[in-house]
């Protein structure tokens, strides 16, 4: 079966059956942030460490890949929601149609379902430490729709994986949410390490700019509610997140835009993740109120991972073999130069792979592509 095909031109895998054998995915970020994503929006996203860094929860050794960077989309007149990935809610394949483009160290997921088209860019900006998801919505019904969008990320309450995991005594106990402004703020020990700002500098945070915050959610049981899936959650379901945090337990950040769309009409959301605290994630939400900011920023990533990609090439009778080697095989070897073994679906680096051996070995992929970040290393 075809599930896709290269776009030689743009350096992209074209995803166009999203019912993929396994999650098919992406890199995004740098050494100082890093994130993972699924052609269907699955993945996770860490601080410098995929095993001591982690922001958000991903469910290893899983056949569904969960959770991820997920919006969903409900026509509050029909009663009927979806999402702007195949998956979580997996509407049928006959309805329901989907195109990813894994890029550069950024994606794109297109859907349309109903006569609604969505397109959520992910992508970490250049030289940043948080990750950005642009979602544009478009109604291509004759008719106005009324919709609610909730973007949605589950939260670890440590930053160790394995903590976060199995020593469920502590990190069950140690967090709480709050509503700030457009944003969720999860605080983690809040009473521990303080400075004099009064953060500890070991908040989370999910924002949004776009449009008014209709609801919210930073309680992750009140978002999917009990004996449910992130196929069907009850906030969603309903057509209304209930406003409730989380005082331990597990946490989320769920954000809720009720929208009114003229037909034709496209409207355009900016939710932003991050480790930084009330402070911060203001100032860093306001830059993106600024139109125009994501697609400067997609140009100068871009521009700089084609540039790096130019300084070696190779030109044979076969376009395959020349894009095998000039693009993805060297992408691959600067993503394995940046984290080594540290982080992928497969593997939550607990061992990341950053020892004198493995950091030689992982020189040899990019020494002739950009040889000062080789003799830095």
């Amino acid at each position: 079966m075809n599930y896709g095909h290269f776009d030689l031109k743009n350096k992209e895998y074209v995803i166009t059956n999203p019912a993929t054998p396994a999650p098919w995915a992406n890199y995004l970020g740098d050494p100082e942030y890093g994130a993972m994503i699924s052609n269907n929006a699955a993945g996770y996203s860490f601080v410098k460490s995929g095993a001591n860094g982690r922001i958000s929860r991903f469910r290893f050794n899983s056949e569904m890949a969960l959770p991820g960077r997920y919006i969903y989309i409900r026509d509050n007149d029909a009663n009927d929601y979806w999402s702007a990935s195949w998956q979580p809610v997996g509407k049928p394949l006959d309805k329901y149609k989907s195109e990813c483009r894994h890029g550069t160290a950024y994606t794109v997921i297109s859907a349309e379902y109903s006569d609604i088209k969505s397109e959520v860019t992910y992508y970490v900006p250049y030289g940043k430490t948080y990750e950005v998801w642009r979602a544009k919505v478009t109604n291509n019904d004759s008719k106005d729709r009324n919709l609610s969008l909730y973007g949605f990320v589950e939260f670890t309450n440590d930053n160790n994986y394995e903590q976060d995991q199995v020593n469920l005594q502590y990190t069950l106990f140690i967090t709480r949410t709050s509503f700030e402004e457009n944003k969720i703020i999860q605080h983690i020990n809040e009473n521990d390490g303080k400075d004099a700002s009064g953060s500890n500098h070991r908040e989370r945070f999910f924002g949004m700019v776009g449009a008014p915050i209709s609801a919210y959610n930073g309680s992750l049981s009140d978002f999917i509610g009990a004996y449910r899936t992130f196929s069907n959650p009850i906030a969603v379901e309903s057509g209304k997140c209930n406003n409730k945090m989380n005082f331990n337990s597990n946490a989320c950040g769920a954000l809720q835009s009720d929208i009114t769309l003229k037909s034709g009409e496209t409207v355009e959301l900016i939710y932003i993740l991050g480790q930084r605290d009330n402070e911060q994630a203001t100032a860093i939400l306001n830059e993106y109120k600024e139109a125009g900011k994501v697609d400067a920023e997609i140009r100068q990533l871009k521009d700089y991972w084609h540039g790096q990609l130019s300084n070696f090439k190779v030109e044979t009778p076969s376009a395959e073999f020349n894009n095998m080697i000039n693009v993805w095989n060297a992408y691959q070897c600067f993503i394995t130069f940046i984290w080594s073994r540290a982080a992928s679906f497969v593997y939550c680096g607990l061992r990341n792979g950053y020892g004198y051996r493995d950091t030689v070995q992982d020189i040899q992929g990019i020494i002739h592509l950009d040889p000062e970040m080789a003799a830095e290393k």
